[in-house]
């Protein structure tokens, strides 16, 4: 006679199933971001205001998840303006996807992002939105090669120096902006605790063009000449002496905002004439600045 079970084997398999399906979720999403549905930090706000948007509003951070193709997640390539490499993994929304649900008009022109703490960063329409970031796997080595394209996001899961996206914590909304070439500087514009983001038409302007001392002229063979600028914690001077355009793939003058010995002077050596791009988030490029020098 068969001994009778407790447990028909139909409830031992849906019992299984329901343990597998906690432990080891069921289907594949390709990598694509999953909302933390039971984060408390789903409430938190970001205010969408001035007149290049629609109409002010604000999102909480639930409701920015699940707008259309909002979701996010990737490793990023970051450098600061010590300047330090590292990478940095972060899961977030897409800018873009939260400016298009607040209506951002063709006439917009430039971004504010505004930090619980007062810091605020600014940026053109052109570079936040139009402009096209990449990771760089080898951003620790300089190496452009292989770059991924990635998406500026307000983070709201994220990890300094870490490239393993399992490693991300909840933290208060961050702004991260990917690099647009392998050698740019982003992280002094990452805004920690967004709160606020202004849309404005106002001209950004460009930035004032570089200046050098000595003033251009005669000069004894081997003397150096400095490249100035008075808004130099918040723009990169790209400069040639062989009489190309300069770009930002030219030679950086001032790689480090807060190690002077690392911004050299250049040395004049032959009749030269150096032409200089001015670059920084928030405005257009400078107009090119050129500066002629005779050895004596």
């Amino acid at each position: 006679m068969k001994r009778k079970t407790f447990f028909p084997l139909k409830c031992f398999l849906l019992g299984l199933v329901f343990i597998l399906g906690i432990f080891f979720p069921l289907g594949c999403n390709g990598g694509a971001p999953v909302s933390p549905e039971q984060d408390s930090g789903l409430e938190q706000v970001i205010a969408i205001t001035g007149d290049g948007v629609g109409k002010e509003s604000r999102m909480t951070l639930k409701e920015m998840l699940q707008l259309p193709d909002s979701q996010f997640e990737y490793v990023y390539s970051v450098i600061n303006n010590w300047p330090t490499k590292k990478k940095f993994s972060a899961r977030g929304v897409k800018v873009a996807a939260v400016l298009k649900a607040a209506g951002i008009t063709g006439e917009a022109q430039s971004v504010t992002f505004k930090g619980e703490d007062g810091y605020e960063c600014t940026f053109t329409k052109k570079e936040l939105l139009e402009t096209k970031r990449y990771y760089f796997p080898g951003v620790l080595e300089g190496d452009p090669a292989g770059a991924e394209l990635v998406e500026p996001i307000i983070a709201y899961e994220y990890k300094e120096n870490s490239d393993q996206l399992s490693e991300v914590r909840a933290d208060s909304l961050c702004l991260i902006i990917p690099q647009a070439h392998v050698n740019e500087q982003t992280q002094q514009v990452f805004v920690k605790g967004v709160t606020e983001i202004i849309v404005t038409r106002d001209d950004p302007g460009k930035w004032e063009e570089a200046t050098v001392f000595p003033a251009e002229g005669m000069i004894i063979k081997n003397d150096t000449v400095k490249l100035q600028h008075q808004e130099l914690g918040q723009v990169k001077m790209y400069y040639t002496l062989d009489g190309s355009t300069p770009s930002e793939k030219s030679t950086l003058y001032n790689p480090s905002t807060y190690q002077p010995e690392l911004n050299q002077p250049i040395v004049i050596e032959q009749d030269t004439i150096i032409k200089v791009l001015v670059k920084g988030f928030g405005k257009y490029d400078s107009d090119i600045a050129e500066f002629y020098f005779q050895v004596e």
